[in-house]
């Protein structure tokens, strides 16, 4: 395969300042009153005030009756196509001019992502995607690059698994867009990525998909809050497009605390294997789905850590459910749901080589534990958990002292816990304590 063809760019021009960035032109269709009417479309990635995907529609020879009861609401538009492809959505905005018989409509998709060339059985040769508001981090390998008389570090990190490799990359705006991301927030383009196989054979549409899938909760783990792939663009083996997923990114800049260190991109490579293991099983699959999306709800901190010690705590229980239960089969389902949930915690914690003790870097729950006799970190969490719950708890309001360390501290027990259940044995970035970025140890079950 030309190597040429497979230079690692962005398929879209997201260099852009602009808060609208155009995706697609073609031809549009839209029923008004049983009447279709011709004209064309964008397709454009808009970023103000929040970041979707939006079709700008401008359409001919539309009589005023039909214009207005569009426009009015007083009938909906009951189909909007591109490319003979309906997309379901909704009218946003309309508007044109009634006496040329204009008639313009911003079309918002229902759900994404959309695809919008090919379909799950196009072959490709690689798929390039699109990450937004990534961490800057250190690759495992790096290559140099002139821009004028400055040369620049592009960082790589390679995740294989099996025959699939899919390849990271930073960029030459990487790290001034996450500088301009911390000043101003927002959404800019920080790293590009292309899945292939190892062996550089094809592979379809939908095989495509699943790989999108798994990294968008493989990557949004690491950062410990959203970040999904987007824009995802197809190849064949000559270098042309042959399929195109239209989406957008799903949160703005913020920068959560994280197992990930990203001055270690090698902790990246290492878990890759085992989470795509996982992930490849039909159960763990669903049960990741739900564990991973209440960790990074749970780790938003501005959302209220009270609320994130509830969504934590649901997360390990759920953890534990499908290790325990249906994965080890060490209880039947009417014994775990007898278990108190710190016995839930418990069991899943020492099966997988992680401490029951309260760690000194929580010294108000270690002080409060001494006072009410709370046994170990399971007891207290739970019983900081109950009292925000139970309006009855004898304990309610009293415990508010503590609830950032709570939260913390459930927080890195459920990243040990999907680490562990992933069998990574590398290093991490310990939440618990003050650290520079690149301080990192071993994980707790690792042999020394």
């Amino acid at each position: 395969m030309n190597t040429d063809m497979q230079k690692l760019e962005p398929s879209f021009d997201f260099a852009t300042n602009e808060s609208s960035i155009l995706l697609h032109q073609s031809q549009a269709e839209v029923c008004i009153n049983q009447n279709t009417y011709t004209g064309n479309a964008e397709v454009r990635l808009e970023l103000l005030p929040r970041a979707d995907i939006c079709i700008y529609g401008y359409f001919q020879g539309v009589p005023a009756k039909d214009a207005m009861s569009a426009h009015v609401g007083q009938t909906k538009i009951s189909s909007f196509s591109l490319d003979s492809h309906q997309i379901e959505g909704f009218r946003l905005s309309s508007g044109g001019n009634i006496d040329s018989q204009e008639f313009n409509v911003k079309w918002c998709p229902k759900s994404e992502p959309i695809n919008g060339l090919g379909d799950g059985s196009t072959q490709m040769a690689f798929l390039v995607f699109h990450l937004f508001n990534f961490v800057d981090l250190f690759g495992t390998r790096r290559s140099t690059t002139q821009s004028g008389t400055t040369m620049h570090a592009i960082e790589y990190v390679d995740l294989i698994f099996g025959q699939w490799n899919i390849e990271l990359k930073s960029l030459l705006s990487t790290r001034e867009n996450i500088k301009k991301l911390k000043e101003e927030g927002g959404y800019r383009l920080t790293h590009i990525g292309r899945i292939k196989k190892t062996d550089d054979t094809l592979f379809c549409g939908k095989d495509g998909e699943e790989c999108l899938s798994a990294l968008r909760f493989f990557l949004s783990f690491a950062k410990g809050g959203w970040c999904k792939p987007i824009c995802a663009v197809g190849f064949d083996a000559s270098g042309n497009r042959v399929w195109e997923s239209w989406s957008s990114p799903r949160e703005p800049w913020h920068a959560p605390l994280s197992w990930f260190d990203p001055h270690n991109g090698s902790q990246l490579a290492s878990l890759f294997p085992g989470f795509i293991k996982r992930w490849g099983n039909d159960d763990w699959r669903v049960a990741l789905h739900e564990v991973i999306y209440w960790y990074l709800n749970a780790n938003f901190s501005s959302r209220g850590i009270d609320a994130g010690i509830i969504l934590t705590q649901a997360a390990i229980e759920r953890l534990s459910y499908e290790y325990a239960v249906k994965d080890k089969r060490l209880l039947t389902v009417n014994g775990f749901k007898d278990l108190w949930a710190s016995d839930k915690f418990r069991l899943l914690f020492s099966s997988l080589g992680i401490q029951l003790e309260i760690p000194g870097e929580t010294p108000k729950i270690e002080k409060l534990a001494k006072k009410f006799n709370w046994l170990d970190a399971p007891h207290a969490l739970t019983e900081i958990r109950n009292s925000l719950v139970h309006p009855e708890h004898k304990k309610r309001g009293q415990l508010d002292s503590v609830y950032y360390e709570a939260w913390n501290l459930g927080l890195w027990y459920l990243e040990m816990g999907l680490l562990a259940i992933c069998d990574y044995s590398g290093t991490y970035g310990n939440r618990l304590k003050q650290r520079w970025v690149g301080q990192v140890e071993n994980v707790p079950w690792a042999k020394a």
